[in-house]
């Protein structure tokens, strides 16, 4: 076991000290960025269901309730590529990222009855840049606009079951994280005018609760809920000026979170066949968020086929499972002309067994647009390919007695 720690302990280590980031989006440059919905491996493959999944080799990070399946330590660590294009009248342009997006540990302290889970996941991303013209005296200059950064979210989830179909779970939010945002004039040598530029930097940490239940309805049926908290902090600015005296309006910046409301179920249609449909909503219309109009509202629907192997001891083949999915989103932001931002995306996933150790590889490829040419300034085509390795081993075993 020491060799395994050791080997999982620097996998770790490796997966938190990586940047989080995602391919370049336009709709990134409001608010607080694009938020991250995670939910586990597994879900990726399945439109993002996964609030009320009972799987016993993935991490649930979004539903602590779900812990409580897990019988034996894991480490997990999200892997993902992201294809952005950009469509406009005007122009298109693309974009990719190869990039670690989060890890998780889980360690049970009772045997399907208590867990303990910690680990890191990105919360929201900024990142973007763009290039336009202006004019001033008859000489055309060059405006370039670009952001970076997000906030992260380190987390200590605690769950334990009180009643034989009842899973509860709180998870304890830390936000971190820095917003930069940046806007260079370059005007050409002849105009007799000086280059400026403004870099305007804010830094949040904060913390926050997040609250699961799970409920096995029947054998075949479970239901899932979860709720975490509305959020306002305040955080640091620092600005950075060139060739310019002052910047008006620079009001205060906060880090404002709005109440998340989260539920889903699930039902075994047949022994190998799952079915699953969440509903997540983030009451941004509650907050003064700078371009954020509405509620963000989430429909996601997925299947799973597997032979329903889900423990260490299954045959191989019985633990491969195919997967896919569908999901709406209404991001709740609002465009540079005032509409609405909408994704669309269908999912394919495919869960590998680990044969030499209790774990999984969870694959995943989503296709999608986000926004649309009807009504934004750019239709955003995604392609996704996800990956999360988790590798699980039995710790602290005690031996029975005599032995």
């Amino acid at each position: 076991m020491k060799t395994t720690l050791k080997k999982i302990s620097i996998l770790f280590i490796l997966i938190v000290s990586t940047n989080i980031c995602l391919a370049q989006s336009f709709y990134s440059q409001k608010g607080l960025g694009l938020v991250n919905y995670f939910v586990s491996g597994r879900s990726e493959g399945m439109g993002g269901v996964g609030l009320a999944s009972t799987d016993k080799l993935s991490v649930n990070f979004l539903n602590p309730a779900a812990l409580t399946n897990l019988s034996i330590t894991f480490i997990s660590g999200e892997f993902r590529h992201e294809a952005t294009g950009l469509d406009s009248d005007a122009q298109d342009a693309s974009f990719s990222d190869t990039n670690v997006m989060g890890a998780q540990f889980h360690i049970p302290l009772k045997n399907e009855k208590m867990s303990l889970a910690l680990g890191l996941m990105p919360y929201s991303t900024i990142d973007y840049s763009f290039e336009r013209t202006g004019s001033v005296d008859g000489f055309v200059y060059d405006d370039f606009l670009s952001g970076d950064g997000g906030i992260n979210t380190a987390f200590l989830s605690f769950a334990f079951k009180p009643f034989n179909r009842l899973s509860l779970g709180a998870t304890g939010l830390f936000y971190f994280g820095s917003l930069r945002y940046i806007e260079r004039v370059v005007f050409p040598s002849s105009a007799g005018y000086v280059n400026t530029q403004y870099e305007i930097s804010d830094e949040f940490t904060s913390s926050n609760i997040r609250l699961g239940m799970q409920f096995k309805a029947s054998p075949s049926w479970t239901i899932g809920a979860v709720i975490t908290p509305s959020l306002s902090s305040e955080g640091n600015k620092s600005v950075f000026l060139e060739n310019i005296a002052d910047l008006e309006d620079l009001q205060t910046v906060k880090l404002e979170i709005p109440l998340s409301i989260g539920v889903g179920t699930n039902v075994f249609v047949t022994k190998k066949f799952l079915i699953g449909l969440d509903y997540y909503v983030q009451k941004w219309g509650n907050v003064g968020v700078n371009g954020y109009n509405s509620d963000s509202q989430r429909l996601s629907f997925g299947a799973e086929f597997s032979g329903r192997g889900n423990t260490i001891t299954s045959s191989y083949w019985s633990r491969v499972a195919l997967r896919a999915g569908f999901y709406y989103s209404n991001l709740g932001l609002e465009d540079p002309v005032g509409e609405s931002v909408t994704e669309k995306f269908v999912t394919f996933g495919l869960g590998l067994p680990i044969k030499w150790s209790a774990g999984r590889i969870d694959l995943s490829v989503a296709l999608g647009q986000r926004g649309t040419l009807s009504k934004n300034p750019f239709k955003e085509n995604v392609a996704r390919v996800s990956a999360t390795v988790t590798v699980g081993e039995r710790w602290f075993f005690r031996k029975p007695a005599g032995r």
